[in-house]
């Protein structure tokens, strides 16, 4: 039973809507059908169809005998046809048809105009009713079959739209539409839902891009401050040193040498701002490429690297021959920008992992350095930081994470044993 009401429920629109229907319609002419017997059986009983018609026929003999002769039939038939009269004259046979002799009605009985008043009535209101009910069956059959039709398979799914468009119109995208049901409302309720998704996953690809870039000015106000309070601190103890005359030509010296490195670290707080503004405006160029072939040409490059720093790059890869879509240019920005970094840190060698699987790149590179600071593994949403020494870094880990977010990745920090570890997963 629940395997039928299943089936019914999940009926395409139109062949639910014909089922209906035809459903509908059978049970109004089975019900016009039953009104209308009983109808006419109460018509029968309250005017039998047994009434009689007594015909009295007259006939006058040449002599001058007039014999008369009655006749019982049934009314509304044999009037149509009167019988034929037989008689015998000089011993012979003789016949001619009725309608030529003189007759008339002696007696009907059971007829309307005997009934009472309310017989009439009813006979009359049955006549009607005969006429009229099928066509208001028809009428209230195609009222209630809009009526469960509109119930069974719109009104759930009409109010469920309704609801999520009002959700949509205040800016609320954190719900889900779920309407289990295969037909064209179902699918019409998948496709509201798989937009509404694709509008929140969009809005919130913006959202994390106003956050990265509202923690990117954070960070660079955080950078600047220092290097510009030691370049207020300085001049205003050279303003008061030059008037007092009491600063020696050596304390300048020094003032200016460290004045030179707070301006060469805003220059490079300023550069860096320009290259992650440069990363959120590189437009995507996706290309088929060979996967093995790709890597193997990539990895080239940075072995001559690592072999000019006097560092191992251990690479190994899990790839087939099959393509990827993949933007090239991003993908060699990536990894320079995370070599180069681990360069900096690491001790005697790097190992890099390719990996492709249901198109998507993984690529995790491990230095045996000292691994990420615990401050930038807490703050992993930080684009930019300082070393305790005020060194600027990370600058090419946040390009990076700004490339791959582009491809449609991710990229994780994390420390192993061995030392710091970089994951990137980039849609291919």
């Amino acid at each position: 039973m629940e395997s039928l009401k299943s089936k019914w429920s999940s009926l395409p629109l139109r062949r639910f809507f014909i089922l209906t229907v035809f459903f509908s319609m059978g049970i109004v002419v089975l019900l016009s059908a039953l009104i209308i017997s009983f109808c006419i059986s109460f018509r029968h009983w309250l005017l039998p169809d047994s009434n009689a018609v007594y015909l009295t026929i007259e006939k006058t003999s040449p002599d001058g005998v007039i014999s008369t002769q009655t006749y019982l039939l049934k009314y509304g038939k044999d009037l149509e046809q009167l019988p034929t009269l037989f008689y015998k004259e000089d011993g012979v046979l003789n016949y001619e048809d009725i309608s030529k002799v003189r007759y008339n009605v002696q007696k009907i009985e059971n007829t309307f105009d005997k009934l009472s008043p309310k017989r009439k009535f009813a006979y009359q209101i049955c006549g009607v009713l005969m006429i009229i009910a099928p066509a208001i069956l028809a009428f209230v059959g195609i009222i209630l079959c809009g009526l469960y039709f509109y119930r069974k398979k719109l009104k759930k799914p009409l109010e469920l739209l309704s609801c999520a468009t009002i959700q949509i119109a205040k800016q609320n995208l954190d719900f889900e539409l779920i309407y289990n049901c295969n037909d064209e409302m179902g699918a019409l309720c998948d496709s509201f839902e798989k937009m509404r998704n694709a509008l929140y996953e969009n809005n919130k690809v913006m959202w994390e891009m106003l956050e990265e870039r509202q923690l990117i000015q954070t960070s660079v106000a955080h950078d600047l401050r220092n290097p510009i309070a030691i370049i207020e601190g300085y001049t205003e103890y050279l303003d008061s040193g030059l008037k007092n005359g009491t600063i020696s030509y050596e304390k300048i010296g020094h003032i200016v040498n460290n004045l030179n490195m707070a301006a060469k670290r805003l220059e490079q707080y300023t550069e860096s701002v320009r290259l992650l503004n440069q990363s959120e405006e590189t437009p995507l160029h996706q290309k088929t490429v060979l996967a093995k072939e790709l890597i193997n040409n990539v990895t080239q490059d940075f072995m001559i690297l690592a072999e000019q720093n006097n560092i191992i790059l251990q690479v190994t890869q899990d790839l087939s021959d099959e393509k990827m879509q993949i933007d090239v240019s991003i993908l060699y920005r990536i990894l320079e920008n995370i070599i180069n970094n681990a360069l900096r840190f690491v001790e005697k060698q790097i190992d890099i992992h390719f990996m492709l699987s249901k198109s998507v790149l993984s690529i995790t590179i491990i230095d045996d350095g000292k691994g990420f600071p615990l401050e930038v593994l807490k703050q992993k949403k930080k684009l930019i930081w300082t070393s305790g020494k005020n060194e600027h870094m990370g600058i090419g880990l946040a390009v990076s994470r700004l490339l791959c977010k582009k491809h449609g990745g991710s990229l994780e920090l994390s420390n192993t044993t061995a030392g710091a570890c970089v994951k990137i997963n980039l849609i291919v």
